[in-house]
């Protein structure tokens, strides 16, 4: 029963850190359909790989792919910024704020999934 309470209080205080995360300037900043579908996509293939295993294998393919796939996003943005943008500075700071959203997705995820993770390995 502590184990839930304790599981309950880490994703409403992830949660809380999130929302007040994107309240801080504009909430729609913070979405982009195509960052979240680089990072949510590969994550649910791993999910379901690592669930014909177990459902401990299946949380850690979880993270790890959110991982991988969120940072391959900010790799994919990056060069994309860098590629398009001809000595326009302030379309380069847009790019990279929209380059590193994958990142933010896949650590909102990590951070979800994190509590689920480490009371499975007991």
């Amino acid at each position: 029963m502590i184990k839930w309470g304790v599981k309950i209080a880490f994703i409403l205080a992830t949660i809380f850190i999130v929302n007040d995360v994107a309240l801080l300037g504009d909430p729609i900043q913070f979405i982009d359909l195509t960052s979240f579908m680089i990072v949510i996509i590969p994550t649910l293939f791993a999910t379901a790989v690592g669930y014909l295993s177990s459902r401990v294998v299946a949380i850690r393919c979880a993270i790890y792919g959110s991982v991988v796939s969120s940072l391959l996003g900010v790799m994919i943005g990056v060069i994309r910024t860098f590629g398009n943008v001809f000595g326009d500075t302030e379309a380069i700071f847009v790019g990279l704020s929209v380059a590193f959203l994958p990142l933010f997705y896949g650590l909102i995820i990590v951070l979800l999934l994190l509590p689920f993770y480490l009371s499975s390995e007991d």
